[in-house]
C-alpha cells in the first residue's frame, strides 16, 4: 500500500505544475493537477483524500480566491490546508488568502528549500491535528458508551424490582431526544446544543433511579400504599 501524501496542484501554468513536482519530489508525494480553480472544486468534489492544495492565485475560469472561498462554505479546509502560490509582492492579496482559510502563502519565483520546508510543515502540522481529532473522538466515544452501558445496567435493575418500568427508563429516554430536536427545529428560543439534548437525555433517562432504594414491600405492594407503608 502506497502511504505517500497527496498534493493537489493547481495552477494554470504547466511549468509551474512541473517545478513544483520537481522541488518536492515524485519519490516522497503523490501528485494530482487541475488547470483551474473550477477543474480544482471538480477534483476535491470527487475526491475528498487530498493532503494537501497547492493553490495559485491568478488563473482564468476560476481564481485561488474563487477556490478557498468555495472550499471554505463547503468545510474543506477543516480537513484540507491549503498553500497559496502568487508572483504578486501586493500585501493585500495576501491577507485576503489567510482571511479567506489559507495555511500559508509562497511567492514565485520558488527558493526550494522554502517551498519543501513549508510544505513539510504544513503537511505535519495537519496530520498532528488529525490525529488528536481522531483521539478526542475515540475517547468521546468511549465515554458515551460508558454512559449508554450504566443507563443500560440501571434500566435492568429497575426492572428487576419492579417489572413494569424496564423499557420505560428507554422510552424515556428516546422520547425525550425526540421531543428535544423538534423543539429546535420549530423554535429558536431554547440555545440546546448537541451536549445539551446528550446530556438532557442521560438526565431523563436516570428519573427512576430513586426505585432502585425503595423497599420491595413499598414498591411492588399490590394495590394503594397504607399510612403505615408510606412512612416507611
Amino acid at each position: 500500500m502506497d502511504d505517500r501524501q497527496t498534493i493537489l496542484i493547481v495552477d494554470d501554468s504547466e511549468m509551474n505544475r512541473a517545478i513544483l513536482m520537481a522541488i518536492l519530489g515524485e519519490e516522497k508525494y503523490l501528485f494530482q493537477e487541475a488547470k483551474n480553480g473550477r477543474e480544482a472544486v471538480e477534483h476535491l468534489q470527487r475526491q475528498m483524500d487530498i493532503d494537501l492544495v497547492l493553490l495559485d492565485v491568478n488563473m482564468p475560469v476560476m481564481d485561488g480566491f474563487g477556490v478557498l472561498e468555495m472550499m471554505g462554505r463547503a468545510c474543506w479546509l477543516e480537513e484540507i490546508p491549503v498553500i497559496m502560490i502568487s508572483a504578486d509582492e501586493d500585501p493585500f492579496s495576501m491577507e485576503r488568502a489567510y482571511n479567506l482559510g489559507a495555511t500559508d502563502y509562497i511567492r514565485r519565483p520558488f527558493d526550494a528549500k522554502e517551498v519543501r520546508r513549508r510544505v513539510d510543515n504544513t503537511l505535519m502540522l495537519y496530520a498532528k491535528q488529525k490525529r488528536l481529532s481522531r483521539l478526542v473522538a475515540e475517547q468521546v466515544y468511549e465515554k458515551e458508551k460508558t454512559s449508554d452501558l450504566m443507563i443500560s445496567i440501571l434500566s435492568h435493575v429497575v426492572e428487576f424490582r419492579n417489572n413494569e418500568s424496564g423499557q420505560h427508563v428507554m422510552h424515556i429516554r428516546t422520547i425525550t431526544e425526540l421531543v428535544l430536536r423538534h423543539l429546535v427545529v420549530k423554535t429558536d428560543r431554547f440555545k440546546l446544543t448537541e451536549n445539551d439534548i446528550s446530556l438532557i437525555c442521560t438526565a431523563s433517562a436516570l428519573h427512576d433511579i430513586g426505585k432502585v432504594s425503595i423497599p420491595d414491600e413499598i414498591l411492588n405492594k399490590p394495590g394503594k400504599l397504607t399510612d403505615r407503608s408510606s412512612r416507611s
